[in-house]
């Protein structure tokens, strides 16, 4: 074989391992409220978006109150706002109902009632939705920039998701130095019976506002979604966490935290395709000194154009202890637009 084509045909094979989606069959149909039928292949239903790609079309997301049917001979798991979970086929319904499938009989769910769904035995890389967003200004009177850049990346199956987000931002002027602000954070959670969870998280924080250099963590513990709905997830967790701090000329310092930390998230209930999120940690540190830090994060993002939205998000990082005449907190609020995947 020649070393063209050996080369393409290396090329083919990781054009296939990359692209599933292009050659996988398309054996769903949702039906619209319009009465339209959509044969495609179904990623995932979550906090009120299906996505699903199509032939002709490529990835869509439909709001999920034009749905009003779902059939599939695949095997899906679907979770309910009570925290029940089904496993099964999507047989033919009733409009606005889910007829769910299994061996011994089936269970007719009413649509509104489930508030995720996701295909079991897709593939890793279908598996996979996040965002990434940029957003940049420049003032000419004193050469001043901001940038800022934000991403998500989630891994879903029928019992545990995988989350990693980065969120950064970068000012420079002409007479300061140029300043950093970033936090990379990575979360596990698994799914227990009746809404409960444990939780896995770790990550790295950079903030040259408050002289930090580098604090790194990592903590478990166990929470509970208080309510999960097409509109909404409210939810508190707690637990423990090891942290590792490196202020500017100060000397490393390890501690043992408690954690109690909650999400409390809004989204579209009908057409308007927007998306709240907000997100609190509190870290109590434990056998050390009285020191309390807390991290709030907050977005909110309107979709504009197919896959673009544009979002303003806002940081807040309090700490009751810092070192010696530094500051106790940092607050930002940023614009950006960005892209869904």
């Amino acid at each position: 074989m020649s070393g063209s084509a050996r080369l393409t045909l290396w090329t083919v094979a990781v054009l296939v391992w990359l692209c599933p989606a292009a050659w996988a069959q398309k054996v769903d149909v949702v039906t619209l409220r319009n009465g339209d039928r959509i044969t495609c292949e179904i990623s995932n239903l979550t906090r009120s978006m299906l996505s699903a790609s199509t032939d002709p079309l490529g990835k869509v997301a439909i709001h999920w109150g034009q749905i009003v049917g779902i059939q599939s001979p695949r095997v899906f798991t679907l979770q309910m706002a009570t925290g029940e979970r089904y496993y099964g086929t999507l047989l033919a319904s009733q409009p606005n109902q889910i007829v769910v499938g299994f061996t011994g009989g089936s269970v007719a769910l009413s649509m509104t009632d489930v508030v995720e769904l996701v295909p079991i035995g897709q593939s890793f890389w279908r598996r996979i939705d996040g965002s990434l967003d940029l957003g940049f200004s420049f003032t000419q009177a004193n050469l001043e920039t901001h940038g800022t850049l934000n991403g998500a990346a989630t891994y879903r199956t029928q019992t545990r998701q995988v989350r990693t987000k980065l969120s950064s931002q970068v000012s420079t002027r002409e007479d300061a130095d140029r300043e950093y602000r970033a936090d990379l954070g990575l979360s596990y959670n698994r799914y227990l019976a009746n809404r409960w969870y444990a939780i896995g998280w770790a990550g790295g924080q950079q903030n040259d506002e408050l002289t930090l250099e580098l604090r790194t963590l990592a903590g478990g513990g166990i929470g509970r979604e208080l309510v999960h709905t097409d509109r909404r997830i409210w939810s508190l967790f707690g637990g423990a966490a090891y942290t590792r701090e490196l202020y500017r000329d100060q000397p490393l310092e390890q501690s043992t935290e408690a954690a109690i930390g909650g999400q409390l998230d809004f989204y579209a209930p009908a057409n308007d395709d927007y998306n709240i999120t907000n997100q609190l940690v509190t870290y109590i540190n434990v056998g050390g000194r009285r020191r309390l830090r807390a991290e709030l994060q907050s977005a909110w993002r309107q979709e504009f154009l197919a896959d673009f939205y544009w979002s303003l998000n806002g940081f807040e990082s309090f700490d009751s202890d810092p070192p010696p005449e530094e500051k106790e907190n940092d607050f930002g609020i940023t614009f950006s637009v960005g892209w869904k995947f």
